[in-house]
């Protein structure tokens, strides 16, 4: 599967991006400029427990990997990303089905993630992440959007709007956009058209367990900001 581009970026570098920002968010660096403390709070307090629960030299790798993946799914709102970029394909799915598209799905996101936070992010150390406002959904009021910017060493500023939806105080991430590229947006449309070419939704599930088996999802070393 291959990913679209937008102002030389791309979603398979772009989790390095939403993990360094998480990261950032934790440090020294971070500033909070926005009135609704709630949401911008929720993105510095996750990367701080991120950082100090996963980065411990201590830890087995399947320790490690156990700590990310709860994490992954407190802050990620798995199942509706899940629904979101099946769209069609999620109401004609069996139960069996979606079960097994958010297991491989989650698999998928702890090969590509997880190296990234455990090394955290040199590429962009020392950088400022700045959460700069928040809005509402006009209409559903528990749909956030956190507006934020990552500084770099070189080239204008990285722009990042997280959605999120709020529910009894507690956030979870739906979408994370990329100077305009969709995280949701993008994925849909790939697993849309891979669902058509594999002859269904199992055949999607066998490509995504085949590529995680075979590492597929591991970043990209020597990436430069």
């Amino acid at each position: 599967m291959s990913f679209r581009t937008r102002g030389g970026l791309s979603w398979a570098i772009a989790p390095l991006i939403f993990l360094a920002a998480l990261m950032i968010a934790a440090s020294t660096c971070a500033t909070w400029a926005a009135t609704d403390e709630d949401a911008g709070a929720f993105l510095i307090s996750f990367g701080k427990r991120a950082a100090d629960q996963i980065n411990n030299e201590t830890l087995s790798e399947a320790e490690r990997e156990r700590r990310f993946r709860a994490l992954f799914k407190e802050v990620m709102d798995v199942p509706a990303i899940g629904r979101f970029v099946l769209g069609v394909h999620w109401r004609k799915a069996t139960e069996k089905q979606r079960a097994d598209f958010l297991a491989v799905f989650e698999d998928m996101a702890v090969q590509r993630f997880l190296p990234l936070i455990s090394r955290q992010s040199a590429e962009y150390a020392g950088n400022n992440f700045t959460v700069t406002g928040v809005s509402r959904h006009e209409s559903r009021k528990n749909r956030v959007f956190v507006y934020s910017h990552l500084e770099r060493v070189k080239g204008p500023p990285i722009r990042i709007i997280w959605q999120m939806s709020e529910r009894d105080g507690r956030f979870k991430i739906l979408d994370i956009n990329v100077e305009g590229l969709s995280m949701a947006l993008t994925l849909r449309r790939e697993y849309g058209s891979t669902v058509k070419r594999s002859g269904g939704i199992d055949g999607l599930i066998a490509l995504l367990r085949a590529k995680v088996e075979a590492g597929a999802f591991k970043p990209k070393t020597g990436w430069k900001g």
